[in-house]
């Protein structure tokens, strides 16, 4: 777990004795603040991984010995720290955490081009949902049987019969989007099934369009056959992996440019696609209580113009794009895209010049958060300058959660709210 490095006992000291009593008190409320966050973090991550197999990165033989056991493997980097996502929670892909270590922009993610859309429509949040229910104030409730439980330190949903939900959208999906889930399915041979509209009956065969296929040979798939789809994703049914979908819409409804991750692994690209644009997404998954599959952090979101498009029509352009690790300002190699997209606008407009703004949500200290804001932004442009950017083109804004564009109660808005900006200078 990568945490925020507490100051040193000296240097609070002279802090504290730099400011009124007043100042120094709320200073003291603050960092107790903070400690109390990072404790409860760090007790979850305890909890995920109190039974899993800890493995060095890049130790295929220990990963495989745990599988074989019935265990989770979980990662830990070259310095023994545990490999997480940008959520905080512990990476037990192999293959997911040798890639998470590595650099934006390097050989490995060089071809990597999922870039999550800038405005979330919609975003499952489980955090208080009561266990033992149906979340039915955000998901449409339509067969099966499923419900909210505690598992690994975190709320997610348990299904234990064959079950279909939809996720309600305000309105029909745009021509460019993206949808993230979290899924672990009952077994590898039983497929969960995504449609971008409701299918109003379970014979795919007569579905008018593509739809996700999501097990042992996740891929792309049209009237009950693969259309796009790479076999070998052996962890399919006994650990959670994370699907990242993207839509760019073409100029008629076949030309739909459509790929599918598992995890960091592109599975699926299909240059000639056909997604039906519905107000509701369905999602199927079969199961059995003695065979149960789990859903969380499924999240819609549509993209707006291309970056550079962006900037000189609007002035500013909004991402979700550039990740970091959790609480830290470490940028995560997913972040290649869009700071590739920024790169190559900066360099073919050699008079643009830009300033990086970082935002988060209200989730824990004010003051914390500003800071941490500022190193985040700071880190984007030390990326860009480490590509050959002059730095009298860039300039880092931490903005904290000072400016929210959506309020902080639901995970929808936090994931709005957490967000880098990119604006022009005049």
């Amino acid at each position: 777990m990568r945490l925020a490095p507490m100051p040193l006992a000296v240097a609070a000291f002279l802090a504290v004795a730099a400011v009124p009593p007043a100042e120094a008190q709320l200073d003291r409320i603050r960092r107790r603040v903070q400690r109390a966050a990072e404790d409860e973090v760090g007790r979850k991550a305890e909890q995920m991984t109190r039974d899993a197999i800890r493995c060095a990165v890049g130790d295929t033989a220990c990963a495989e010995r745990a599988r074989k056991a019935g265990k989770t493997a979980v990662f830990t980097d070259a310095s023994g720290e545990l490999i997480v996502d940008e959520n905080g929670k512990p990476v037990t892909d192999p293959k997911d955490a040798a890639r998470t270590v590595e650099q934006p922009g390097s050989e490995v993610w060089r071809n990597y081009d999922f870039v999550p859309g800038n405005t979330v429509w919609y975003a499952l949040d489980l955090a208080a949902e009561p266990v033992g229910r149906f979340p039915a104030s955000q998901l449409t409730f339509v067969s099966g049987n499923a419900q909210v439980v505690e598992r690994n330190g975190a709320r997610v949903l348990e299904i234990t019969a064959p079950t279909t939900v939809v996720v309600p959208l305000a309105r029909a999906l745009p021509d460019d989007f993206t949808v993230e889930l979290d899924v672990q399915a009952s077994a590898p041979n039983a497929a969960v099934v995504l449609t971008t509209t409701r299918t109003e009956s379970r014979n795919l065969r007569v579905y008018p369009g593509h739809y996700l296929y999501l097990y042992q040979v996740s891929g792309i798939a049209r009237q009950a056959a693969h259309v796009s789809s790479q076999p070998g994703l052996w962890h399919i049914g006994s650990e959670v992996v994370s699907f990242k979908f993207q839509v760019d819409g073409g100029p008629k409804p076949a030309d739909d440019y459509a790929i599918l991750y598992a995890g960091s692994e592109r599975v699926a690209q299909l240059p000639s696609a056909e997604f039906p644009r519905g107000n509701a997404i369905e999602v199927f998954v079969p199961a059995t209580k003695a065979r149960p599959a789990y859903l969380a952090n499924l999240v819609v979101a549509v993209h707006g113009d291309p970056l550079y498009d962006a900037l000189r029509r609007d002035g500013q352009f909004t991402t979700r794009g550039i990740l970091f690790d959790f609480d830290s300002d470490r940028l995560r190699p997913e972040s290649t895209p869009t700071l590739e997209q920024l790169h190559q606008a900066l360099t073919q407009h050699a008079d643009l010049a830009v300033t990086i703004e970082g935002h988060t949500d209200a989730q824990g200290d004010a003051a914390y958060n500003q800071k941490l804001s500022e190193r985040r932004a700071t880190a984007v442009v030390d990326y860009l300058v480490g590509r050959g950017i002059d730095a009298t083109r860039l300039a880092a804004v931490g903005k904290g959660e000072a400016v929210p564009v959506a309020g902080n109660d639901t995970e929808a808005d936090r994931q709005q709210n957490r967000r880098v900006v990119i604006i022009k200078r005049p």
